[in-house]
């Protein structure tokens, strides 16, 4: 098999930038950029430069290994062995890859996306090379089938399968009554061929004790690492990768520094032994589990994980997923999901910044004065908080009626009416909701303050 033991990323941007004008963000803004504009046809399975240049290296030597020139060179992800992307004075590295993911549970796939920036170092384990023939079957028991352990009825249970369900088939038992098959990835178990929706008889014969194989497919499981804290300039990205699966479907299966991780949306991610693995839900649901204990993270939330050194440099998880908290919304909202294949937001924890609507049904206004800072309220039909003061920008959390919160600004929007600014990169329109106290005395701004 095609093997390329390193993909370097050492991304030149225009050194005619002036030495007195900042660093960024021009150089990140350029490099993600490309990707968005290089990189918009980009084939499932493959690594895509989002700026020059790569340097591929096959084996221990250059010679002859590929080499990524230009944005929107690719390489196939499967030849990937390690990948380093970094970035140095006036440089900033960036490449996205696309492929398709297992759900964790069954053999569905999902189209995925990681882009990495900054300064991320990621490690893939070899490949295993997948059992051939790979038969598809589909349960057609209208009750449903019993995945055993054994190829005989009385064998131990190892789950129900629904009607319908797909399974890949890689053997048959001796007298042939009895398939081999993965209903996911790393579940594997006998079925009998009375259940299943074709015969398969050239599949090879195999023994109850043959070796297990998972299926999983590359970049599914990896190992990173990346810079932390290390935006060149307020206002820019900080290093990290974006991984990214379908959202509102069930979620595709990732292993990451020996953390499992079922995403359903998208994620933030950092890992460094100092910090831990930083694992951030801008949009969907996430299940992340590490040392026998699960937590489920949703949009607007963060979680993190212990991890220290192990073999070969990588790093892997000690100790379990910490309780979800609302991660600090400013200094994600720049972050370039314009690079991801999906549409997607940097959601907000709704009540890290507005007030959950009073529990004996009373208004929160019943009793506020003229002279009280300024407070509004969700109206009847509730109130978007969205990105910026127009109301084609996403809605990144949504305040119920009666929820309240203290504007720090309002402003004329897009739609030429009126906006409350509640924080850096949150805005309520007007007419959704009701206010009350001194709400002449608030900053009138324009919409890009």
């Amino acid at each position: 098999m095609r093997r390329c033991l390193a993909v370097l990323l050492v991304i030149s941007l225009n050194a005619a930038i002036a030495a007195q004008e900042p660093a960024c963000p021009a150089p990140q803004t350029e490099a993600l950029a490309a990707i968005v504009s290089h990189c918009a046809e980009q084939s499932p399975g493959t690594l895509c430069l989002g700026h020059p240049t790569v340097a591929a290296i096959q084996g221990q030597s250059e010679l002859d290994s590929p080499t990524l020139h230009q944005p929107g060179d690719t390489l196939p992800i499967d030849s990937v062995d390690w990948l380093s992307v970094s970035t140095e004075e006036r440089t900033w590295g960036a490449a996205r890859a696309v492929f398709p993911a297992y759900t964790g549970d069954s053999l569905e796939t999902r189209e995925s996306a990681l882009v990495a920036y900054g300064n991320v170092a990621l490690f893939f384990p070899p490949l295993v090379e997948q059992p051939s023939p790979l038969v598809d079957l589909t349960v057609t028991a209208g009750r449903g089938a019993y995945l055993r352990a054994l190829p005989h009825i009385d064998a131990e249970i190892i789950t129900p399968l629904a009607v319908r369900s797909k399974l890949k088939a890689i053997g048959m038992s001796p007298n042939r009554n009895w398939r081999l098959v993965y209903a996911a990835p790393d579940q594997r178990g006998w079925m009998s061929q009375s259940v299943l929706s074709t015969t398969s008889d050239a599949l090879p014969v195999l023994d109850a004790d043959s070796d297990a194989i998972p299926l999983w497919l590359p970049w599914q499981i990896f190992d990173f690492h990346s810079g932390i804290d290390d935006a060149p300039c307020e206002g820019s990205w900080e290093s990290g990768i974006l991984l990214q699966a379908p959202n509102f479907t069930t979620p595709a299966y990732f292993e990451i520094n020996g953390i499992r991780i079922l995403l359903s949306g998208s994620a933030w991610l950092q890992a460094q032994i100092s910090s831990g693995a930083l694992i951030h839900i801008i949009d969907g649901t996430a299940s992340v589990t590490a040392a026998d204990v699960t937590q489920v993270v949703r949009r607007g939330f963060q979680t993190s994980v212990a991890i220290e050194m192990a073999a070969k440099h990588s790093l892997v998880a000690v100790g379990a997923p910490t309780e979800a908290v609302a991660y600090d919304y400013q200094r994600l909202l720049n972050l370039p999901i314009e690079t991801l294949i999906h549409p997607s937001r940097v959601s907000l924890a709704l009540y890290s910044l507005a007030t959950p609507a009073p529990q004996d049904g009373s208004s929160p206004l019943a009793y506020i004065s003229s002279e009280d800072p300024c407070k509004i309220v969700a109206g009847p039909d509730g109130a978007n908080m969205r990105s910026r003061p127009d109301p084609a920008a996403p809605i990144i959390a949504v305040m119920a009626h009666s929820d309240s919160a203290q504007p720090l600004s309002r402003g004329i929007g897009a739609d030429s009416l009126p906006w409350w600014k509640l924080a850096t990169g949150v805005w309520v329109r007007i007419d959704a909701t009701n206010f009350g106290g001194n709400c002449n005395d608030v900053p009138l701004i324009l919409p890009g303050n």
